[in-house]
């Protein structure tokens, strides 16, 4: 079953502007369970480049918070 492009969200690198498509519910599964403050979009370490933190370009959070690279 394919799926969804809106299923995806686009996360770019702060450094390198290396861009990965992360699936939604991987996004949301770590949003949730990570404790920290919700002002901070949800990243994770830029797989290319080593130094950057990549952060989603445009993502809604289960509360409604928007978050705009």
């Amino acid at each position: 079953m394919a799926k969804n492009i809106n299923s995806m969200v686009l996360f770019r690198c702060t450094k390198c502007n290396f861009e990965e498509q992360i699936p939604k519910e991987v996004v949301d599964y770590f949003d949730v369970m990570d404790g920290g403050a919700p002002s901070v979009p949800p990243r994770f370490d830029c797989q290319k480049c080593s130094y950057g933190k990549i952060q989603p370009v445009h993502y809604v959070n289960h509360d409604g918070i928007v978050y705009k690279l």
